[in-house]
């Protein structure tokens, strides 16, 4: 399909829906609605009031939510006649009231609900306005509360959903104050590709893109950090392939709903909250004190001389504060509620001359139109801006500074203002007082929203959604500078706009009192465009920042543009509300693959069977075991991202030469033929309500089958090229999931609640051609048949029969030598001295992907008082740790002092630095992620409902054997394959805040 037919039949789709709203609107008048009624009540549970429950009028558009003291308050006009009133919140079981509705204009039913520890009566959404219980489902779902994420202290959303799901790996790969944190549900499904899941904001696909634009991949980030964490009201996260039935193919690595506070009649409600954090370094490595220099360069040389030695962390590190605020409004009279937000952020990093800022606001009216229809629409704007320092990785930086120094030059300028040099990178301080990094962002979402319910038991939703982002980086390098003696100036643009249109039919039909029929249907459109350009300059012009008059100056600009389509059909039955049968088949297509596989069919079924509904289970088991459900679900999905938008095309570049323009031939040829990854998951799983639900167990075990990766293939030099990308690898994961939950204690008084996680995967690739290839850290990190994605091949040391290390004659540690067997394994071999001969050997010598990782949650509630303590784990994981392999060399680092001290033989760290085993480190963790104390007061004041205090801490402290900073860092930012590489990178800080958040 060409770009202009696409946006023809885009066109004709929008005109459709509009007709359908404006048809709508004319046909309100047609609406008999006699009587005006007022629904009023009281909801509870074992505790108290609940606040926060939905209730709504079924099978119509009208509800409400009930106010801090758990009353509801519904007006409506109808016919007399029956009707059912739902309740629903998250934890409490769903409960319908049937009512009767005569000459009475009041009607009062109070209701108490009870306990659903498992949630399976909880109401989901699996897919854009498909309302369904988790009770019906085959595959997991998993819900967090705005709560649990506003009081987690992580700026960014993601990072507040670390812990809080099994199966979910949050990982913050900087500590730079807006650092980047990459999300895997489950594990890695490609290898070139992306594995983020798919983000949907209210109804919107938002890019998560992670955007370099400073050309340092330790500042990179996420674009979810635009998104203020007090907006949120709940989060749920779909994991698999069974996420990508309704959602598309784009889900294939699951999906995050993140949905936002929305407003209710009634009398305005104001919520003010402004809260002050701390920041501060949790450790320092340990560096080189010995007051003693070598006074020879030559090893077999021990004589030394006095030195005095400068801590350089003490110099680049502080200690630092920052602030949130925020004020939202949300109100409404009849049919009509708004909410509306603004927050104002600004967070300063613990390495100097680092920080954040950000502004937005939102927007959100609802507007309920008759009983049968209703629309929406919402709008979040904001803008952001850090000032940020090159932090290492693959570039310069402050920390490789440190770390490529003998801690011996005092870095301070002079009179002149000259500073000195330390090494081949600028001058810690150079950087911090004369460099301009900054990085600032614009974005825009906004969605419009139409939902029908033109009979009895047919819904039809449509959703348009648009999402514009542009981020702007700046950089400065002042002439005088080691690196670049006449200095630098850049400017990098990115822009990219997002829409998708979804338009979705669910049809329930009781077929007889013990079958129920739904069946969903729906199309979606996407279209996302994407524009860079920059300028760069060197030579500046002196006193001259930007690009202004510089001696040579370079350009690029790129644009793509990608469209996905896709429609789908599921049908359930519902059996004695107990058994649940799903099929469902998708058609996805892609712009980016060929014409002949653009288009692809992926099914899914699944089963959910409520065992402990059945008599039998009732009374031999029920009374230990209340709740017990048995599901499983097998699906299939593509990966429409694996590849760019022009990527199975041969693409020739761009040059001038001599004032004349031409083209440069590419190295890799096209592949029209290339067809989306295809991924085959089955899942099975059991959930168990213990104890009068008082404990709750969700069991999971997963199995995925990837086939057809995107990877290169060496061509013969015949064919004028080097390589093709074609669908030749395959990818599996084995993995599973638990979560406990239990309720010890529940009065009105005082309640304990504790919930653990625990997931463990396996994977591994195949059918790489050549064995194996480099994705990261220096070639280091490898996709090699029959073992993990990203694992680390290198040298390793020589050792003797007993495991000990093979020294030389002098006492140093040496790299392993010898040659390859026919399987492709070092076999080590020896000269008559009994020492390592032949070529230098490698092999793996380092996992960065987890044995498992877990969790622990304390909740404790006394009264007006709350107490939260949140355990993060991460067990069985190396790290290749660049920052100890630079200070076994370079004089800064504790080795050097042990051999200065004598501990060590001379040259021990040398050796060291030229293997790599030497400095894979084991990763592991347990951190105190999270820890708050609350207290609530109600009715301080007239006209103040009430007033909250919040202290948390975040990240206070780590048990690890780790000898760095922090081995949760990465240096190749939110990268696919390439994890567990830290060199010269921001720490993580821990956080203490102090909130206050006070209702009108």
């Amino acid at each position: 399909m060409n770009k202009t037919n696409e946006n023809l039949s885009f066109y004709k789709r929008f005109r459709f829906m509009s007709s359908v709203f404006v048809l709508m609107m004319l046909g309100i008048s047609l609406q008999a609605q006699t009587n005006s009624y007022t629904l009023k009540g009281t909801v509870t549970d074992n505790v108290g009031p609940v606040p926060g429950v939905s209730v709504q009028l079924k099978d119509t558009n009208l509800g409400e939510i009930t106010d801090f003291s758990g009353n509801y308050i519904l007006k409506v006009n109808l016919n007399p006649g029956n009707y059912t009133l739902v309740f629903r919140s998250l934890g409490l079981v769903s409960k319908e009231l049937k009512i009767t509705l005569t000459n009475e204009s009041q009607i009062v039913n109070n209701v108490t609900m009870n306990s659903d520890i498992l949630g399976l009566d909880e109401v989901v959404i699996t897919g854009a306005g498909a309302l369904t219980s988790k009770k019906q489902l085959g595959n997991t779902i998993s819900t967090v509360k705005g709560l649990a994420i506003t009081e987690s202290a992580s700026v960014d959303i993601t990072g507040g959903l670390s812990g809080k799901l099994a199966g979910i790996q949050v990982t913050q790969n900087s500590g730079d104050p807006a650092g980047g944190i990459s999300v895997r549900l489950r594990s890695a499904s490609t290898v070139n590709g992306s594995s983020d899941p798919l983000y949907i904001i209210d109804g919107v696909i938002v890019n998560n893109n992670s955007i370099d634009v400073l050309g340092t991949t330790s500042v990179v980030q996420n674009r979810l950090s635009d998104i203020s964490p007090q907006d949120i009201d709940r989060i749920e996260v779909i994991k698999g392939a069974a996420a990508a039935a309704i959602y598309g193919s784009r889900a294939s690595n699951g999906v995050v709903q993140i949905f936002t506070k929305k407003g209710q009649s009634g009398e305005p409600v104001i919520t003010v909250s402004s809260s002050i954090n701390f920041n501060s370094l949790r450790k320092k490595r340990a560096f080189n004190e010995e007051p003693f220099e070598w006074a020879s360069s030559d090893i077999t040389v021990l004589d030394k001389v006095p030195a005095t030695r400068y801590d350089y962390q003490d110099m680049v590190f502080n200690n630092s504060t920052g602030t949130d605020n925020y004020v939202s409004m949300s109100g409404g009279k009849e049919n009509t509620n708004y909410f509306a937000s603004f927050s104002y952020l600004q967070n300063n990093g613990i390495l100097k001359s680092t920080d954040y800022e950000r502004q937005s606001g939102r927007v959100r009216i609802n507007q309920t139109i008759n009983d049968w229809a209703s629309a929406s629409f919402g709008t979040y704007f904001s803008a952001s801006k850090s000032n940020d320092q090159p932090n290492g990785g693959y570039v310069a930086g402050i920390l490789p500074t440190i770390l490529f120094t003998n801690n011996t030059i005092d870095p301070s300028a002079d009179a002149d203002g000259n500073y000195p040099t330390m090494t081949f990178y600028p001058n810690i301080l150079e950087y911090l007082e004369t460099f301009d990094f900054n990085q600032e962002n614009k974005r825009t979402i906004s969605d419009l929203q139409l939902t029908l319910n033109p009979s009895d038991g047919l819904k039809i939703n449509y959703i348009l959604g648009y999402d514009n982002s542009e981020s702007l980086g700046n950089s400065y390098i002042p002439i005088g500078t080691t690196t670049i003696a006449l200095g630098s100036a850049t400017n990098t643009t990115i822009n990219t706009k997002q829409l998708n249109s979804d338009l979705n039919a669910s049809f329930d039909k009781n077929i007889n009192d013990n079958i129920k029929s739904t069946t969903t249907g729906g199309f979606s459109w996407q279209t996302d465009k994407t524009l860079l350009s920059s300028i760069s300059a060197s030579g500046l012009a002196l006193g001259v920042k930007t690009t202004n008059g510089a001696a040579s100056i370079s350009t690029n600009e790129s644009r793509s543009e990608r469209s996905f389509w896709g429609g789908f059909l599921q049908q359930t039955f519902g059996i004695y509300d107990k058994l649940f049968v799903t099929g469902a088949i998708r058609m996805d297509g892609s712009s980016v693959f060929g014409k002949d596989e653009r288009n692809q069919f992926y099914p899914k079924t699944s089963m959910s069977y409520l065992v402990s509904e059945e008599k039998f289970w009732k009374n031999n088991f029920g009374s230990s075991i209340n709740s017990f459900k048995v599901r499983a679900a097998w699906g299939q999905a593509g990966n429409l991202t694996a590849i760019g938008p022009f990527d199975r095309l041969s693409n020739y570049s761009a040059i001038g030469i001599d004032g004349t323009s031409g083209l440069v031939a590419p190295t890799r040829l096209g592949n029209a033929d290339l067809k989306p990854e295809r991924q085959t998951e089955v899942e099975f799983g059991i959930d168990m309500g213990l104890f009068d639900n008082k404990i709750g167990v969700e069991l999971t075990y997963y199995k995925q089958d990837i086939k057809d990766l995107l990877l290169a293939r060496t061509l013969s030099p015949s064919t004028g090229f080097g390589s093709r990308v074609e669908n030749i690898g395959t990818m599996t994961n084995n993995g599973f999931e638990a979560l406990i939950t239990a309720n010890p204690i529940q009065t009105n008084n005082f309640s304990w609640s504790v919930t653990g996680t625990f997931s463990t995967n396996k994977n591994e690739v195949n059918k790489i051609e050549g064995e194996q290839f480099g994705i990261g850290n220096f070639g280091f990190s490898v996709a090699k048949n029959g073992q993990p994605l990203g694992v680390f091949y290198q040298g390793f040391y020589a050792r003797n029969d007993d495991g000990s290390l093979l020294l030389t004659p002098g006492g140093i540690p040496q790299r392993e030598k010898g040659s390859y067997d026919v399987n492709g394994n070092p076999a080590p071999e020896r000269d008559a001295s009994g020492q390592p001969t032949g070529t230098s050997l490698s092999k793996v010598i380092g996992d960065p992907n987890p044995d498992f990782i877990a969790s622990l949650i304390n909740e404790l509630k006394y009264k007006n008082f709350s107490f939260r303590l949140q355990f993060d784990a991460v067990q069985g994981v190396d790290v290749l740790s660049w920052d100890t392999r630079m200070f076994y060399r370079f004089g800064g680092g504790a080795q050097t002092g042990s051999e200065l001290s004598g501990e060590s033989v001379r040259g021990t760290g040398a050796a060291n630095f030229g293997i790599a085993e030497s400095y894979i480190e084991d990763g592991s963790y347990i951190k105190l992620r999270e820890v708050s104390a609350s207290y609530l007061l109600k009715t301080p004041l007239q006209g103040v409902d009430n007033i909250k205090f919040t202290l948390t801490g975040r990240n206070l402290f780590s048990i690890d054997n780790f000898s760095g900073y922090d081995p949760e860092v990465n240096m190749d930012g939110q990268s696919n394959g390439a994890r567990g590489g830290i060199m010269g990178l921001v720490p993580i800080p821990s956080v203490i805040k102090f909130g206050v958040t006070a209702t009108f």
